[in-house]
């Protein structure tokens, strides 16, 4: 399970998003997909979810966003914006 840490605020758009580390002060900018990917998070959903959901959104084949949505939300923990908790 993922989540975002709770020290972490977002706003989206559709033109992307912001994510400010209010420990670290940190301000983060996100293109539209990974205002999207982040979105998704915050709903509730999987890697795998977010990387079907992406997939469909944007006509791309499930492949190339499996390793592209791996890639950014492997980011996240390194930067202290994402925990990922171990499933009971």
């Amino acid at each position: 399970m993922m989540r975002l840490s709770e020290n972490v605020r977002t706003v989206t758009s559709p033109e992307g998003g912001v994510v400010l580390d209010l420990r670290r002060g940190k301000l983060f900018r996100l293109n539209p997909t990974g205002a999207t990917i982040l979105e998704l998070l915050v709903r509730g959903y999987e890697e795998e979810r977010i990387t079907a959901e992406i997939s469909e959104r944007c006509g791309v084949a499930l492949a190339r966003v499996s390793t592209d949505v791996s890639s950014f939300l492997n980011s996240l923990p390194s930067n202290g914006l994402l925990l990922r908790a171990e499933a009971d």
